[in-house]
């Protein structure tokens, strides 16, 4: 049996997808039902008959609601607009709401993916950038939050390249496969400040930015309705997940409206970062720190949030010293060298020595990373954040040693410092964790270390868990050598590592690897 609710969007739907307008009602809405009938057009790998929100979670939904889905590689569907002053056209003074129901399954970092829009199809009848309004998805921080865009005239002496764009931005958002979200955008053109963004039934603040709050007129053609992709159907903008209930207004809906839009069992999923803790790893080697990467981690600007966890671990091995140049090669099962898939979480792990009393450390890194000394969190890096313009960015200002005489960061490494206080035994488990790479950029570490600072207060020594050895001192005379020897290192593990996946597929060096480490272990 149908809810009232859902009944009403079915019987409605034939009207809404007429574009007869009614108070209190979308001009236009599609829910993707088995037997709907409108004008869509389908480009792309899209799928249909997929389930959407359905009872128990979602009680106001009927028990075969379904939705599609979108492979995220330019899949949209079109709707064309009937021609001049159509209600899907809108101009200062329209009032405007969008709102959909998606289940995203994946948005990298820093994208932007289409929901719902009109214009910037790439259709060369039209102005390339005629977005009269769009309702779309940002990644920021590793959370999907509600965006909307539209474009005004381009004028001659603008301050920017982009100060025809006005697009705003919610300060939350959602986290990535969590399953159903209802988002909404409120907007009256002409007016920035009546902009407000929905998700999952509350009101929530965000920001303009690019051209910013603008009292001028959009961009307005007779270019088409986009749903999943925008921008020429560029795979950077095109959505990937499920998509349902997607719908246009004449109005700004009322606040009490949104609100009730949105039942779930057990209520809304929140994005909220885990509480942190220093992890339990067991048992170290003695004299090394433990050193494992885990590839594909969930978002390269923050820590994991509630319900996630780090990828298991792809790669191990150890070091003697906190000191880190590269992580090593990856090979496939045949010994062919792969790329690292980014972000890539690393975890240095030791149990070392330290003279009692407040002490102080220095940690370097190329993004964000945290020290933890005994499960204290005591220094932490942040997360690069790039900013270009016109494909530039900022020069790099040349770093500067901590004290006269030691060594600078390198290029684009951060430096942190902290203190912590260390028992009488002198007993630390002191683990450094970092986040390197993302999808589109290399894993690369640049020089990583950790450092402890002199009892005179002088000069930083590189942390290493072996008693009893010299320590290095963070001068360029004494860590050059170190480098050095660590680069051989780091080959012969890579060579080791290759021969090992190789062994695995081939005969002939499954062979010569057995022979090998019967010959080294005896």
């Amino acid at each position: 049996m149908r809810s009232p609710r859902s009944s009403f969007i079915r019987a409605a739907s034939a009207l809404f997808l007429s574009l007869i307008s009614v108070s209190g009602a979308p001009v236009l809405r599609w829910d993707f039902s088995a037997e709907e009938a409108s004008q869509l057009k389908a480009h792309g790998q899209v799928h249909r008959d997929i389930p959407g929100p359905r009872p128990p979670e979602f009680p106001d939904f009927d028990t075969t609601n379904t939705a599609v889905q979108l492979d995220g590689k330019g899949a949209h569907f079109s709707f064309a607009d009937p021609g001049p002053g159509s209600v899907l056209d809108f101009t200062n003074g329209d009032a405007i709401t969008l709102e959909a129901w998606v289940n995203v399954s994946d948005i990298a970092a820093g994208e932007l993916v289409a929901v719902i829009g009109k214009g910037r199809t790439g259709n060369p009848a039209f102005s390339r950038d005629n977005q009269n309004w769009s309702l779309r998805l940002r990644e920021k921080k590793g959370i999907a939050c509600i965006n909307f865009l539209f474009a005004t005239e381009r004028r001659e002496g603008q301050a920017t390249q982009d100060a025809h764009w006005h697009r705003w931005t919610s300060s939350e958002g959602f986290d990535v496969g969590t399953g159903w979200h209802h988002i909404a955008v409120t907007y009256r053109f002409g007016d920035p400040k009546s902009i407000s963004g929905w998700l999952d039934g509350r009101s929530l603040v965000g920001r303009w930015d690019m051209g910013g709050e603008t009292t001028e007129p959009p961009m307005v053609d007779d270019d088409e309705v986009w749903i999943g992709s925008t921008n020429g159907a560029a795979s950077a903008n095109s959505f990937r997940g499920m998509i349902d209930a997607v719908a246009i207004h004449r109005e700004l809906v009322s606040a009490d409206a949104l609100k009730e839009r949105f039942h779930r069992q057990g209520g809304a999923i929140v994005a909220k970062l885990a509480l942190e803790e220093m992890p339990t790893l067991g048992s170290l080697p003695r004299g090394l720190v433990r050193v494992s990467a885990h590839q594909g981690a969930p978002n390269p600007s923050r820590w994991l949030n509630e319900r996630e966890q780090w990828p298991t671990e792809t790669l191990q091995w150890d070091l003697p010293h906190f000191l880190l140049t590269r992580l090593p090669l990856r090979y496939d099962d045949w010994g062919i060298r792969e790329v690292w898939q980014g972000p890539v979480f690393i975890r240095m792990a030791a149990d070392v020595i330290l003279p009692p009393g407040r002490q102080r450390f220095l940690v370097r890194a190329r993004a964000l990373g945290r020290l933890w000394v005994n499960g204290t969190a005591v220094a932490r890096t942040e997360s690069k954040q790039s900013n270009p313009r016109d494909g530039e960015e900022d020069v790099t200002p040349v770093s500067q040693p901590p004290l006269p005489g030691l060594r600078p960061p390198s290029y684009e490494q951060l430096e942190a410092f902290g203190d912590a206080d260390i028992p009488a035994d002198g007993r630390c488990r002191i683990v450094f964790e970092m986040l390197v790479g993302s999808s589109k950029m290399r894993a690369d570490t640049g020089e990583v270390c950790v450092a402890l600072q002199t009892q005179e207060g002088r000069s930083f020594s590189i942390l290493s868990p072996r008693e009893g050895t010299q320590s290095i001192p963070l001068t360029d005379a004494a860590v050059e050598p170190e480098l050095k020897r660590q680069a051989i290192e780091m080959d012969n593990l890579d060579s080791r590592n290759r021969k090992a996946a190789a062994a695995s597929q081939d005969p002939f060096w499954k062979s010569r690897h057995e022979t090998a480490r019967l010959w080294t272990a005896s």
